[in-house]
């Protein structure tokens, strides 16, 4: 299934849709809700390679996620999505740990954060 979706610039996108991906880890659907910002992966060397994953990661990286998760559940529900969508495991082992040791955007944000509020500018339409 594609992810539709409204590119903002060349870091940000907001669904168009929601978007659902049933975890094996939590034994649950996670549904993201259309008109949700993210910024698909933000690790620079290797960013891109895992479109869904980053999704799901930023959804579960918010204060009011549903589910609400940890900061090393949200790391490995993102090594599952990754493992899914076959990604090698240099890369998923690489963007796992970065996630996990990265500091400062863990549920700092709400779901319906506007681009605005994630990134200080204005969004240009």
């Amino acid at each position: 299934m594609q992810i539709k979706e409204t590119i903002i610039d060349y870091k940000y996108s907001r669904l168009n849709v929601s978007y659902s991906f049933k975890n094996r880890l939590l034994d649950c659907i996670i549904i993201i809700p259309k008109g949700f910002v993210y910024d698909h992966e933000s690790l620079p060397l290797i960013r891109g390679t895992s479109h869904r994953g980053g999704l799901v990661h930023d959804y579960l990286c918010r204060i009011d996620s549903i589910p609400v998760v940890t900061k090393k559940q949200a790391a490995d529900i993102y090594l599952e999505v990754m493992k899914f969508r076959g990604n090698s495991w240099w890369r998923r082992y690489t963007k796992y740990w970065a996630v996990r040791l990265a500091w400062g955007y863990f549920h700092k944000l709400k779901v319906n954060a506007s681009y605005e509020e994630i990134t200080g500018r204005k969004e240009i339409e």
